[in-house]
């Protein structure tokens, strides 16, 4: 793999203090939410759009998205999985109605399964973003104190 195609590999203890940093956050008004971008690869726009080292991007991006979930987890308990599936239809759908934080997900082209679980009275999501195939690799996280659009029956343990 080219060694630009990514933006160097930050550690799990990285991440962890980056989303500390996000839970610290205040959240004003009952959509609020925030958005940290972890990590970045460049973009496949041609003449740099190699089919098969975007594969290997994607890949490397999920399994760093494992091995934060693995460190979530030990603090928080295990996660929750969610499909982005229908808000991605909703999306499309111009009479489609998003709350506030799927809809930043959905214009951002944050299509995957997003990883969530319950800290105090936040919900924190985790995943890997990818909106083209001209677009960079994005694993990110985010923070809501709006539980609307979460599933309500979550596995998610609480803070």
């Amino acid at each position: 793999m080219n060694d630009e195609a990514v933006s160097p590999s930050k550690s799990v203890p990285q991440h962890l203090a980056e989303i500390g940093e996000l839970l610290a956050r205040p959240l004003i008004g009952s959509d609020a939410y925030h958005l940290v971008i972890l990590r970045e690869s460049r973009d496949f726009a041609p003449p740099n759009d190699d089919w098969d080292e975007l594969m290997r991007t994607s890949e490397e991006f999920e399994g760093e998205l494992i091995a934060l979930a693995a460190a979530l987890d030990a603090r928080w308990g295990p996660h929750a999985t969610m499909s982005m599936e229908g808000y991605v239809h909703a999306f499309m759908d111009p009479d489609g109605d998003l709350p506030p934080f799927f809809r930043y997900l959905c214009e951002s082209g944050y299509f995957g399964d997003l990883l969530y679980w319950r800290v105090g009275d936040r919900l924190l999501a985790a995943s890997v973003g990818h909106e083209d195939k001209e677009e960079p690799v994005v694993l990110f996280a985010g923070v809501t104190g709006s539980g609307e659009g979460f599933p309500t029956s979550e596995r998610a343990a609480p803070g």
